[in-house]
């Protein structure tokens, strides 16, 4: 019971930061910018998107047909050519309309830091740590995670470093906050019989 409580407020704490993070310090959207033309670039994505909604790269490494081996060279030449040239995209891409319902997306934000929290608190159940080492592993967990996804974003697909260091920090402050109260009621502390 207590292991879910923890998890709850964690959670709790891990959503709250999120909010205040995207909505009110807003650091992570600073990176963004507009096209010049959005309108005509809106128009060339609707129409360019044939596969639907998903991930487009542009220019898109094309494969030749498994019989046609030796086209293959050619296209990848091309491709490293029109990839060093530029532009490079590599975009979410929903073509159409979508409604938006912000409550939805509230309890899905709410349901990604419990499942966040669950495994934080798995990982820190066995931890032989006192309180500042417990805290110090949550918001190490959280800089992990920010590396682990954000840097092969950079590496592989031109992501700015700025972003890696704001997703970074961000993922620390989040999980040392939700840490405050995890530390509280998971892991446990070394005594004597520990130390020796």
């Amino acid at each position: 019971m207590k292991f879910l409580l923890a998890s709850l407020l964690a959670a709790l704490m891990s959503f709250a930061w999120g909010l205040l993070s995207r909505e009110v310090i807003g650091w992570r959207a600073t990176g963004e910018h507009a096209f010049l033309n959005e309108s005509a670039v809106a128009e060339a994505v609707a129409k360019g998107a044939k596969n639907g909604r998903g991930i487009y790269l542009l220019p898109y490494p094309s494969k030749a047909p498994a019989f046609g081996r030796g086209e293959q060279a050619k296209m990848d030449e091309a491709h490293a050519k029109a990839l060093k040239r530029g532009p490079y995209m590599r975009a979410v891409v929903r073509p159409g309309a979508r409604e938006r319902n912000f409550g939805v997306d509230l309890a899905w934000s709410f349901a990604r830091s419990l499942a966040c929290a669950l495994v934080l608190a798995g990982l820190l159940s066995p931890a032989l740590l006192n309180y500042a080492g417990r805290l110090a592993f949550c918001g190490g967990a959280g800089a992990f995670a920010g590396l682990a996804f954000m840097l092969p974003e950079m590496i592989h697909y031109e992501l700015p470093a700025r972003a890696v260091v704001v997703a970074v920090a961000d993922g620390f402050v989040e999980w040392l906050l939700a840490g405050v109260v995890l530390a509280c009621f998971v892991g446990r502390e070394p005594t004597a019989r520990d130390v020796v």
